[in-house]
């Protein structure tokens, strides 16, 4: 029996004058699937997430725009498991005002500080002026044991300056190499690894860096492209223009679906590196790629 949804479906797809063969060819899911889709059936699917991304990609094959597909029958559509985000409770607080008696306490005590500091500053005057009139008397008697008379010149020798020039002629310290400044680690681009693999989804996982930055180009055609995270919220969603190009930056998201309707003509960069495709893009040319994120902060 056919669901509201799975009617206004087949209807499309009967009025582009295509099959249940013809939209398997094209959209490359599996006709049992797209079956279950028509009659309401999800339970034959592999979860929830492809049954929705199924219904998106059915969608987009017949004309359909997905998003109003999805607000129109909600109700027919099974949620996402990470659809529900509780809520924080807000708390408000209270500034405290202090009592009168902490007032008065907090008003004496720069009295008190300033009455300190005076008489630090008087003994420490007393110190300099004591120690002023003992060095000086012994710095004057120190100079005048180390000056003797140069017997043959009838100069004074300063007999202190003398030994400490033959010491420095002795030992004159050796030049310290410069340390070479050490080059911060750059930020790596990251691992890409496969996870698992279905044409034409697949799931990959990057990690061994803490960014992730995605940059999506059309060349030689116009390219329609999906990028949401697991909770279905967008961050593009749009046909991009032949020469088009959007720069996403999705480091604080953990999971990333990418929806590509035509592959061929569509150029993916991942932290600066060209991205390769999982399945082989003149052969499927519509894929959807599960990127999970894990940061060196998460490992």
């Amino acid at each position: 029996m056919l669901t509201e949804l799975g009617n206004r479906l087949k209807q499309a797809r009967e009025e582009k004058g295509l099959s249940l063969e013809d939209l398997q060819t094209v959209t490359k899911i599996q006709k049992r699937y797209l079956i279950g889709i028509e009659e309401g059936n999800y339970s034959i699917m592999p979860g929830q997430f492809y049954a929705r991304a199924f219904i998106r990609q059915y969608s987009e094959a017949v004309g359909l725009d997905p998003e109003l597909i999805f607000e129109e029958y909600k109700n027919d559509i099974p949620a996402n498991d990470k659809d529900e985000i509780p809520q924080l409770s807000r708390v408000k607080t209270r500034k405290q005002v202090p009592s009168s008696k902490n007032t008065k306490v907090f008003n004496f005590i720069p009295k008190v500080l300033m009455f300190l500091a005076f008489v630090a500053v008087v003994a420490i005057i007393y110190v300099l002026v004591q120690n002023w009139g003992v060095g000086g008397a012994s710095d004057t008697q120190e100079e005048n044991k180390n000056v003797v008379i140069d017997p043959a010149t009838s100069e004074n020798v300063d007999v202190a300056e003398e030994e400490q020039e033959q010491e420095d002629e002795k030992e004159k310290p050796e030049e310290t190499e410069k340390e070479e400044p050490v080059e911060e680690e750059k930020t790596t681009t990251g691992t890409l690894s496969e996870v698992s693999s279905n044409s034409p989804n697949a799931i990959l996982e990057l990690k061994d860096t803490d960014k992730f930055e995605v940059e999506i180009s059309a060349e030689g055609r116009n390219t329609w492209v999906g990028v949401s995270n697991e909770s279905g919220e967008y961050f593009l969603n749009k046909e991009l223009k032949d020469g088009e190009s959007e720069t996403i930056d999705l480091s604080a998201q953990k999971e990333i679906l990418f929806n590509v309707g035509w592959v061929p003509a569509t150029k993916m960069k991942i932290n600066g590196e060209p991205f390769n495709f999982p399945f082989p893009v003149n052969d499927v040319t519509t894929q959807r790629v599960t990127i999970k994120f894990v940061s060196n902060g998460q490992q």
